[in-house]
């Protein structure tokens, strides 16, 4: 439909940003309820032509990301890392990687000394199998890989001669463990929940409103009824608002509207509305250090390869183009405990034409950051310091991590791929080579902290504390980062929350009502 008037018209559930859990969310209340749900994204539509093919849509994605670039970083040679995101409907599960690894369920035994047992791993139980079982249609379609280069199949085979277990699919349970990633992907292409969403319509009715940025949650007498948009439009939300703008965006739009510290507000030049001391704090991202090795054998991926691929691709959709390139990994860590470190493999890496790269990983790290208003600028680019390795102990658990690499690549099932000179870090010493190359592995988590002590942000509905039909449901609730990645870990919560939202919104005195099978509407709007 298109707008038309000054105003958008009015909704009852307002869900800004249709990410990994937006397009989740909008979906499941759609299909409990019969209320009108508005999902504002500030991209396009999702580019099904661009991102769905694996390997091309690997290489076109940050042409739908957010430009974001974190403050410079102490440990890191005062570099400031980019940091992009998803900026497109489908959000991040529209231009990551695709794997499908949540990490241990025990890993949920933390978060259920914030949140209670509603968190906690038993209750989880029932979303990850679903989550890691392949075939389901539920939450996401999740696939074996449909291609394994032979670069993959030798590097695990070197794993296991480092000493790791093999298993059929690697979803990150267990350190110790390798094996090939299960995949958010359909008959060889990305699922991305734009595509879920879109092509399954719900029950309810859903408005996609799409390259629309939101500047603040409106609230009046302590409750959200409604949002503006950057243009100063307002679009009201009779029964609610839900922020699923991620780690970086939800604080952002927290502080915008009067919500969050005192002092970061105020500096901002905005009222403070609701003082809540942890809306931007506890910043926690996984961090990453490549390690590139030069290979004399030639990448089925190589540019040269591309228009074979796409052809075969577009005909069988198999082949290399249906490849995420990062298609196998191992996890390390003390038996029995959740992993402290992973290892990717890559097939290719755009670092050097003829060369391999394994990415080493920090998954538990310590440091700690923060997502704050610029001053300066309160509507432009959210001011991040992730205070990547500031702590000792991150740097000596990534170091050793690195060495496991090195040693992995040095084992003889890789010797026919003629690894030969070490381009990064190559013989710059272990902490001189994580200030020069260490960087973000794109998950960021925990800047709106489930609990109910003096820093949570969100309750264990997922309700901002101090203020009433108010939601955030993304990985920026996360209170311990998980052992695994974390497009996962945006599902589980979503899938969590959306009953309690459902139930909110239908309690006695609304208007909604259970969803029939017989109002299924799904429409898409565009701004004028």
């Amino acid at each position: 439909m298109t707008i038309a008037g000054p105003s958008l018209p009015g909704f009852d559930v307002v869900i800004v940003g249709a990410g990994t859990a937006g397009c989740l969310l909008a979906r499941r209340l759609a299909q409990a309820t019969s209320a009108r749900i508005a999902v504002i994204e500030a991209g396009p539509r999702f580019p099904a032509l661009a991102l769905t093919p694996p390997l091309a849509g690997l290489r076109l994605r940050t042409r739908w990301s957010w430009p974001l670039l974190t403050t410079p970083q102490a440990a890191l040679n005062h570099r400031r890392i980019p940091i992009p995101m998803g900026r497109v409907v489908g959000g991040s599960s529209a231009v990551n990687a695709m794997i499908c690894a949540p990490g241990p369920l025990e890993g949920f035994r933390d978060w259920q000394a914030f949140g209670g047992p509603t968190w906690g791993p038993e209750a989880i139980a029932p979303i990850w199998q679903r989550l890691t079982s392949i075939g389901e249609m539920s939450p996401l379609p999740v696939a074996a890989p449909g291609y394994r280069s032979p670069f993959s199949e030798a590097f695990l085979a070197a794993c296991m001669e480092s000493g790791f277990q093999r298993e059929e699919t690697q979803w990150g349970e267990r350190s110790g463990s390798c094996g090939p990633f299960a995949l958010f992907q359909h008959r060889g292409g990305r699922a991305s929940s734009a595509q879920w969403l879109v092509a399954q319509p719900a029950p309810g009715e859903v408005t996609l409103i799409p390259d629309q940025s939101v500047r603040r949650v409106v609230l009046r007498r302590g409750r959200a009824v409604g949002v503006q948009l950057l243009s100063g439009e307002m679009v009201a939300a009779s029964e609610g608002v839900v922020l699923c703008a991620g780690a970086f965006h939800s604080p952002w739009l927290l502080q915008l509207s009067g919500i969050g510290p005192a002092e970061v507000v105020q500096r901002a030049g905005k009222r403070v509305r609701v003082h809540l001391a942890g809306v931007g704090r506890g910043l926690r991202d996984h961090v990453a250090m490549p390690l590139v090795i030069d290979s004399r054998a030639r990448s089925p991926g190589r540019p040269g390869n591309w228009l074979p691929a796409a052809l075969r691709w577009g005909w069988s959709r198999s082949g290399v183009m249906a490849s995420n390139c990062a298609e196998a990994g191992c996890f390390l860590g003390a038996p029995g405990d959740i992993p402290e470190g992973e290892i990717v493999s890559l097939f290719q890496t755009q670092r050097h034409r003829r060369a391999v790269e394994l990415m080493a990983v920090l998954l538990r790290p310590v440091s700690a950051g923060t997502v704050e208003l610029d001053p300066a600028n309160p509507l432009g680019p959210p001011r991040i310091n992730p205070a990547y390795l500031a702590a000792a102990i991150d740097r000596q658990r990534l170091c050793r991590i690195l060495d496991q690499a090195r040693e992995i690549a040095h084992q003889p099932a890789l010797r026919r791929f003629g690894l030969s000179r070490e381009r990064l870090p190559g013989a710059v010493p272990g902490p001189e080579a994580l200030a020069a190359h260490a960087s973000t592995f794109h998950h960021p988590v925990g800047t709106c902290r489930l609990g109910d002590d003096g820093m949570a942000v969100v309750d264990s509905q997922l309700r901002v504390h101090g203020v009433e039909r108010l939601w955030v449901v993304d990985n920026s609730v996360v209170p311990e980062i998980p052992g695994g990645h974390t497009a996962a870990t945006a599902l589980i919560i979503a899938e969590q929350a959306w009953p309690g939202i459902a139930a909110a919104i239908q309690a006695p005195g609304s208007r909604l009502r259970a969803a029939t099978s017989s109002s299924s509407t799904f429409s898409s709007t565009s701004q004028r």
